[in-house]
């Protein structure tokens, strides 16, 4: 999002400019700016903060260089191990963005109507800008855009010191010892988007609020939901580089010789009749691991391909590979990720799975429409507003209700009996499937909705 909206709002009139720490993967992308910014940051140690602005794709960025803040290996973790001092690594980052546009504006010929938020990790920044004597004397508004309200940057008081510095520490802002990132943004934006519009419902409800389920309520009224759009550029089966046989949904036909090619890559039986199923995915317990594992284990009785590649949880991954050892006729299982891979995938199989516990939009159900690989989701946030299920008259996947093992070999069944049974209607529906377009330009246009109803 912090890429293609802000590009197609540029596209579409809109001065819009990116801010992010100078995270070391860029630095090595970027080496050399066209400008560069310094100042400090007093808080109860004194930052010296340089910001460098960088153009990508005709989009002026922003990246907050602190080095001893964001020159790391990862971004938000040393592999699977989240940074201990993500609480003050992102208060920093907050308070830097809010003292870079103040100070700097007339320089940069930029004052924003608008500044908006993506997760926790900026969530703060509302909260600081409600606190600051000269934002409160700005006509700008603060929108806080959820991508996943599972992860809410909660936090013990000693971590964030700066944040204790420049906010004080009274209770409206924690609760006893411990700061809710989110929870904070929740309360001070002045406008909160979901990714998709079911999600925006799925939080005002007790079960898919992740436990915020008063915050939520009480702030309702500025609660909406904005489908993501998908980036078909690197998504076009016609023009991907990464698969065996490039198609359309003219040349349906030819998309064979991928699944071929992947079950030969594979070590699988090379036969075009066999039904072909693929997942990757963060190996997770959000992902619907802990009822896949077991619906595997039913569905090796039928003559089929699971193809699945991922990285996570540890437990997760011993099960899969102990799965695919065993059950090597039936299931492939890559430790691992790569665009290769995932192009492939996407490309050669027939269904892909996407059982998620929750899943605030979603974007490879989208991936596969557009590569007529029918998606099997749960009917839960995104994969809801994307995928139509095949009892529909405009179906474009596999829908189930409830997150259980029997549920979801009740789902892949279905979807193995229409693969068999009806292969004209499956082709109809997964051309329908590939013609089925999500645009970030018509996201964009609901935002700048949502961005006027703040001002009214």
């Amino acid at each position: 999002m912090a890429k293609y909206l802000p590009i197609v709002l540029n596209h579409s009139g809109h001065d819009t400019r990116v801010i992010l720490p100078y995270y070391r993967d860029i630095a090595k992308a970027h080496p050399v700016a066209e400008r560069t910014f310094s100042f400090s940051i007093r808080v109860h140690i004194e930052y010296q903060v340089k910001v460098h602005q960088i153009t990508h794709d005709n989009l002026v960025v922003y990246c907050v260089d602190i080095p001893e803040l964001f020159d790391r290996n990862g971004i938000y973790s040393d592999s699977y191990h989240a940074y201990e001092d993500n609480g003050e690594r992102f208060s920093v980052f907050s308070m830097a963005a809010l003292d870079f546009i103040q100070y700097f504006s007339d320089q940069i010929q930029f004052k924003p109507d608008v500044i908006q938020c993506n997760d926790w990790h900026t969530a703060l920044l509302p909260a600081l800008f409600k606190h600051d004597k000269y934002w409160q004397g700005q006509n700008t508004k603060t929108m806080l855009t959820i991508h996943n309200g599972a992860f809410q940057g909660i936090s013990g008081k000693h971590l964030v010191p700066s944040l204790l510095h420049r906010l004080g520490a009274d209770n409206t802002h924690y609760e006893a010892d411990v700061i809710n990132f989110l929870k904070l943004g929740i309360i001070n934006a002045d406008s909160i988007v979901a990714v998709s519009p079911n999600y925006a419902e799925e939080l005002k409800s007790e079960l898919g609020s992740h436990h915020l389920y008063d915050i939520f309520n009480q702030h309702k009224d500025k609660v909406f939901g904005v489908l993501n759009g998908c980036d078909y550029k690197d998504w076009d089966p016609l023009n991907d580089p990464y698969i065996e046989q490039q198609y359309d949904a003219t040349s349906l036909d030819t998309k064979v010789a991928n699944k071929l090619a992947l079950q030969k890559q594979n070590g699988l039986e090379q036969n075009a009749n066999i039904p072909m199923i693929a997942m990757v995915s963060r190996l997770t317990d959000q992902k619907g691991l802990n009822y896949l594992l077991p619906a595997i284990r039913e569905l090796i009785q039928h003559k089929i391909q699971i193809c699945i590649a991922g990285t996570g949880d540890p437990l997760y991954v011993d099960q899969l590979e102990y799965l695919a050892g065993k059950h090597s006729a039936n299931v492939h299982f890559y430790h691992g990720f790569s665009e290769d891979i995932a192009h492939k995938y996407m490309a050669a199989t027939d269904f892909f799975l996407v059982p998620s516990l929750f899943e605030p939009c979603g974007l490879t159900q989208m991936y596969a429409l557009a590569y007529g690989t029918l998606p099997i989701v749960r009917e839960v946030g995104g994969l809801k507003d994307t995928v139509t299920d095949i009892t529909n008259e405009d179906a474009t996947g596999v829908v189930f209700k409830q997150p259980t093992c029997e549920q979801l070999v009740s789902a892949i069944r279905r979807a193995l009996l229409f693969y068999h049974e009806d292969t004209a209607k499956f082709r109809v529906v997964q051309t329908r499937a590939m013609n089925t377009k999500f645009s970030w330009q018509e996201s964009a246009e609901q935002y700048v909705e949502i961005y006027k109803q703040m001002f009214n």
